[in-house]
């Protein structure tokens, strides 16, 4: 990462010890070695328990992001009487993936044609999980999984699920996820699980 880009991005503080966003968020700079132990750690303590704890991780995350963008815009567009959902679907989630992005998690692209039955995808390039866990049988971005199931859950006001179809990590070209309802996740996950491709699910399910 360049300089310029650190400074426009991102403003160190030495005297600190901090890291943060130009928005004022607090950041924390760690080493791709720490997210393999951290995830890891956290499969060996809980995975019996709560299997999918990085998953609900990452969902609870999301619902408070979106909160911190809602109030965020509506500050800056519209006062009391504004709401993220009067705006448009890819905006809304570009905007709140930007500094997911700005912070290393990966480049995100949105395909929202099957919105309108609550069905969406997105792609991540470079991302961070994938490229720190590589060389896995299966997908393994499980936090991210739960980053998109929180944000299209808070943006669409129903329970929405997520799940990713490839993964970098075990030879995808980018880590691929499903958003939609339980009943399309489950049925995407299967059909992954027997072996059929993410291009081909996502023909499925258009």
């Amino acid at each position: 990462m360049s300089s310029l880009v650190r400074q426009i991005f991102f403003q160190p503080d030495p005297s600190q010890g901090s890291l943060r966003r130009a928005s004022g968020q607090r950041l924390a700079a760690v080493p791709l070695d720490f997210l393999i132990g951290l995830h890891l750690h956290l499969y060996e303590r809980f995975a019996e328990k709560s299997p999918d704890l990085l998953y609900r991780s990452g969902y609870e995350q999301a619902l408070q992001d979106m909160l911190r963008l809602n109030e965020e815009l509506r500050a800056q567009y519209g006062g009391e009487s504004f709401d993220l959902w009067q705006m448009d679907a890819k905006f809304i989630l570009d905007t709140w993936w930007e500094p997911l992005d700005e912070a290393g998690w990966g480049r995100c692209t949105f395909d929202l044609a099957a919105l309108t039955r609550g069905i969406g995808f997105a792609d991540i390039e470079a991302g961070a999980i994938a490229e720190a866990l590589g060389n896995a049988e299966h997908p393994v971005c499980h936090f991210v999984a739960g980053l998109f199931a929180g944000a299209f859950s808070f943006f669409e006001r129903t329970e929405r699920h997520a799940t990713e179809l490839q993964c970098v990590a075990s030879g995808g070209s980018t880590c691929r996820f499903l958003i939609g309802p339980g009943s399309v996740v489950d049925s995407a996950e299967t059909w992954r699980q027997e072996g059929i491709s993410a291009v081909e699910i996502a023909r499925r399910l258009k």
